[in-house]
């Protein structure tokens, strides 16, 4: 579930109804609390930073909320700046405030906060105290303790010494990875590159995205992509390829492809864009839309809706990372596929496994048959050209003809 607030946009008039660090310790003497559990929004400085103080203190509402609603049979606190905690006597179990604390955090590491249209995940790191006569010392004490056993959970039990529960959402990797793609979005700090795909006869490009890190280095899409789709930031990254693509290749007379995954297809916002563009630059003759997916096709009639609208302007399809997985020769025929690219891992074991090349041998005469050109990737050395050669594939992409390279190098 995705939570909205947008009522809150005067800072002045910002605030949290939860009782202070001051109410705490008298409530403390007045109920004789004997778990406490300490929140940090791990990275909260980022928020602020990325997204302003305004957004961050909406953050730290909805955050309220969230808890107040979780923590229906325990008081709830607010210490200040981006820490807040929770208190129980001895009417709650410890398993059961241990089980509610674990639910927390997966439900805040996984159901991202929406804020003025933008969401974010909230990873939070907890120090628990249990029967420790300074409660509110000692789970401050755990809650430090996860940085220097990296969990985002440390128990301290009086009665069993000190127990981690270890969460895995490698915290300060997805935090770091989240600012760089925040700010590359708004920075523009997205290059594309360009990998030659050819034959004897004519030669093609795939453009390939790369981003700049806050340090100036190129970095891989293998670090970015499903990150960026996490943030909701993917369809952004897809869009800022096709504008920049569409205006190199404009007037050049080149064939080039692009790579939308079923999310783009199904995100009308996307498709829009797209087919903006191909009328804007006129580019829809010399445009192949590459469509990856390491999963079943389920929208598949929307899939083919969308093939038809873009094929209607001049643009072929291809279909990526064809023979593991889930390929189905069926949606060769059904999606109007102009080219089938061999999946690469097939490629490279191709003079390795006779499996692997009898796959190739089964998927070039079926494509043959229904009027398909095929493509070779990862084609990395002579033996294995020669082979895709013999087995009559059509194209040919890799690094023993190419490696990408930013459009800007290529002649």
């Amino acid at each position: 579930m995705v939570e909205h607030l947008t009522q809150f946009t005067d800072n002045k008039e910002f605030e949290i109804n939860l009782p202070n660090r001051k109410e705490f310790l008298e409530d403390n003497k007045k109920n004789k609390f004997n778990k406490v559990a300490i929140f940090d929004v791990n990275g909260f400085g980022n928020i602020n930073h990325y997204y302003g103080y305004d957004f961050g203190e909406k953050v730290l509402k909805i955050i309220s909320l969230r808890l107040e609603n979780r923590f229906l049979n325990s008081k709830i606190y607010y210490l200040g700046a981006d820490i807040f905690a929770s208190a129980s006597s001895e009417d709650i179990s410890k398993d059961r405030f241990i089980q509610t604390i674990k639910s927390i955090i997966w439900y805040f590491g996984y159901s991202p906060i929406e804020v003025d249209g933008f969401k974010v995940y909230i990873p939070l790191r907890v120090g628990v105290a249990i029967n420790y006569p300074e409660l509110l010392f000692t789970a401050e004490f755990a809650l430090k303790q996860t940085k220097v056993v990296k969990h985002n959970l440390v128990i301290y039990d009086a009665e069993q010494h000190h127990i981690c529960h270890p969460n895995s959402l490698s915290i300060e990797q997805d935090l770091y990875w989240e600012g760089q793609i925040i700010e590359a979005v708004r920075k523009d700090k997205f290059e594309i590159f360009a990998q030659l795909i050819s034959n004897q006869f004519e030669k093609k490009y795939e453009i390939l995205v790369r981003m700049k890190n806050s340090k100036g280095e190129v970095i891989s899409p293998y670090f970015f992509i499903n990150r960026a789709k996490k943030i909701n930031l993917y369809s952004e990254i897809t869009k800022k390829v096709i504008q920049k693509s569409f205006e190199y290749f404009e007037n050049k007379n080149i064939e080039f492809s692009i790579n939308l995954s079923i999310s783009d297809i199904l995100e009308k916002d996307v498709v829009d864009f797209l087919i903006q563009k191909i009328y804007e630059f006129d580019i829809g003759h010399s445009l192949t839309i590459e469509i990856t997916e390491s999963e079943g096709i389920d929208n598949i009639e929307e899939v083919i809706s969308f093939i038809k609208i873009v094929k209607n302007l001049g643009v072929k399809i291809a279909i990526d990372d064809f023979g593991t997985g889930y390929s189905n020769f069926s949606y060769l025929v059904r999606l109007q596929a102009d080219f089938i690219k061999l999946d690469g891992s097939i490629i490279q074991d191709i003079n390795k496994t006779k499996s692997a090349k009898a796959v190739v041998e089964a998927i070039v005469f079926f494509a043959k048959k229904i009027g398909i050109k095929t493509v070779a990737e990862f084609v990395s050395s002579k033996e294995i050209y020669e082979t895709c050669k013999e087995l009559e594939i059509d194209y040919f992409q890799g690094y023993w003809f190419d490696e990408p390279k930013n459009v800007k190098e290529l002649k």
